[in-house]
């Protein structure tokens, strides 16, 4: 990692070399400190991560809609007033997906500027637009993370539970059927593409402002918290 009186270089090299420079973010913390000071880095994550974003929801779509169609109507709905909700979930749902990279940017911006707060608290000197790329560029392995379910769904075959449309790929794999939703949630929280996409935040951050990983550890940590908070939130509306 480069000391602090050493400046990470820019990388200049287009579109190309930005594209290239997206996989240092899956095991290349020092490679992947250049390219979040390159002010249009963001570019290539929003149109390639956004276009396998759209693949893999419209892929997933029929599952999700099967899993809405084949559950118990709730009281006092009938099976026709719950097809036509379906094909609402499903109108909504298809438009979710188109405007994912949409969506993304968003949540990159929101995490951009939770590390903006916590850098100026611990005195690194970091830019929005950096910080917004560090997240950009993490953002491949959540990429990975939603290729591997839908891969374990396509072999997996019959999906018919809210529950099976997130396989276990964490703490859950060891949680038995019938452990509290809650539980489930906290447990997937802790997923190997968790794991890595903290653990490459951190180490990209610290080499990215020249700060020690204790610090890049400290700054990432909330994101990884209001991430499982928010999963666990989203176990509200299983059933």
């Amino acid at each position: 990692m480069p000391t602090k009186d050493q400046e990470i270089p820019n990388e200049t090299g287009g579109f190309a070399s930005d594209l290239a420079g997206l996989f240092n973010f899956l095991i290349d913390p020092e490679g992947a400190a250049k390219r979040v000071h390159s002010k249009w880095f963001w570019v290539v994550p929003v149109l390639l991560l956004g276009a396998i974003g759209i693949a893999v929801g419209l892929y997933m779509m029929p599952m999700m809609l099967h899993v809405a169609a084949v559950a118990p109507p709730p009281d006092g709905v009938t099976a026709e007033q719950q097809a036509r909700g379906v094909g609402m979930v499903g109108t909504f749902a298809k438009i979710g997906v188109y405007l994912s990279p949409i969506l993304a940017a968003i949540l990159w911006a929101i995490e951009a500027g939770i590390l903006l707060a916590i850098a100026a608290i611990t005195s690194v000197k970091a830019r929005f637009g950096e910080l917004f790329n560090l997240a950009a560029g993490c953002s491949i392995i959540q990429t990975l993370a939603s290729i591997a379910t839908a891969v374990i769904l396509h072999f997996k075959g019959d999906v018919s539970t809210q529950a099976e449309l997130k396989p276990a790929m964490g703490l859950d794999i060891f949680m038995p059927e019938g452990t509290n939703k809650y539980l489930m949630a906290l447990g997937g929280s802790f997923s190997v593409f968790q794991i890595w996409w903290v653990v490459m935040m951190a180490l990209v951050f610290a080499a990215a402002f020249r700060t020690s990983k204790t610090k890049g550890f400290m700054a990432v940590l909330p994101l990884w918290i209001f991430g499982a908070l928010f999963s666990m939130l989203l176990a509200v509306f299983q059933r």
